[in-house]
């Protein structure tokens, strides 16, 4: 557990790092929370012509596991105004327990994200819908891990012009490698928070 902590501090530090190579990138933090989790995320909107490169970085803690991500992503306006949807990449490096026993987890996978964002349209409602889809095969992951998906989706309510509460919805399965056969995690949750972006 120790490395882990190191790799995902190292990376969060190179992170924060990012806006002194490009100020003019936006920012969006967040954080969620519920009785037995807790969600941070930190990403980084580059300024492209006609594009929004992201790259972002995030951690996942509960007693039951620690998973870090790195992920990058292009994304774009498509078909009307307020629709954003993107291809990408997610990688995730953490520690999951299953039972007695512990399992590294290691996956690079594939991402499709969008969001619709409700403030553009006539209608002017202060809201946006969020959701992305990750999934990793067997011949994308390391260490102890045979595959990896995850899906994340949000709702969020502005209460400023950067700020919303947000409620969402989070899932992720693991198979990983044992002797006694391949094993699965996974956890369903339910979360609230917030998210700023600058």
């Amino acid at each position: 557990m120790k490395s882990i902590k190191r790799i995902a501090l190292i990376v969060a530090l190179m992170i924060f790092t990012l806006p002194t190579y490009s100020p003019g990138a936006s920012i969006s933090s967040a954080i969620y929370a519920n009785a037995n989790d807790i969600r941070i995320d930190l990403g980084y909107v580059f300024p492209a012509y006609d594009s929004y490169p992201e790259a972002g970085f995030g951690i996942d803690y509960s007693d039951d596991y620690l998973i870090t991500n790195l992920n990058f992503a292009l994304k774009d306006d498509i078909l009307f105004p307020g629709l954003i949807l993107g291809l990408g990449l997610k990688g995730f490096v953490g520690e999951v327990d299953v039972g007695a026993k512990e399992f590294d987890l290691g996956a690079v996978s594939f991402q499709v994200l969008g969001e619709y964002d409700l403030r553009a349209k006539s209608t002017n409602l202060p809201i946006t819908i969020s959701a992305s889809f990750s999934i990793a095969p067997e011949a994308l992951c390391f260490s102890d891990t045979n595959r990896y998906s995850e899906f994340l989706a949000a709702l969020y309510f502005y209460i400023v012009e950067n700020g919303a509460i947000g409620i969402g919805y989070r899932n992720f399965e693991a198979r990983f490698d044992d002797p006694s056969g391949e094993v699965k995690a996974s956890d369903d949750s339910l979360f609230v928070g917030f998210r700023l972006r600058f």
